[in-house]
């Protein structure tokens, strides 16, 4: 039963370190989402800077395009980023999820071996009984009259003693 309890105990702290880690993986694929639009902008403002240094009008045509497909490939990467953050903290949900279904399992038989020790010191208790009631008690008789029981001691009807 201690056993049991132990290693619920390690379980329930098991699934506590999963749900942090969990958090973690979140936080880390927002700051990651957030530094990588950051970065997106950063090229994207080069980028329209560089045209617009050269004489190019970047609100149509070839430089439009550029800094469109920049844009359209950061929102790829940044779902990319979101995405592998969801997984990863998914899997320690899913991990933090079976450690307290293990430490329930550990309880369950922890109980489980008490009503097992239960129910076979009763089942030996009742065994000794059975056997005790199987046991036919050695009947009193007298010998040829003697007055002497099978054990060797008199018999209380042929006693001397009786009347």
């Amino acid at each position: 039963m201690r056993e049991s309890r132990y290693q619920n105990e390690i379980a329930q702290n098991n699934a506590v370190m999963e749900r942090d880690a969990a958090y973690d993986a979140e936080v880390r694929g927002q700051r990651s989402e957030a530094m990588k639009w950051r970065e997106i902008a950063a090229t994207r403002s080069a980028q329209i800077a560089a045209f617009a240094a050269n004489g190019f009008d970047t609100s149509f045509g070839s430089a439009a395009d550029v800094t469109g497909d920049t844009l359209a490939l950061g929102f790829e990467d940044t779902n990319t980023i979101r995405q592998n953050a969801a997984r990863e903290a998914q899997g320690h949900i899913i991990s933090a999820q079976n450690y307290r279904e293990q430490g329930k399992a550990a309880i369950r038989s922890g109980n489980a071996a008490g009503v097992k020790a239960a129910f076979g010191t009763v089942s030996t208790i009742l065994g000794g009984a059975g056997q005790l009631a199987s046991m036919k008690p050695a009947v009193s008789q007298t010998v040829s009259g003697f007055g002497r029981s099978g054990w060797g001691g008199t018999s209380a009807a042929n006693s001397t003693f009786a009347r």
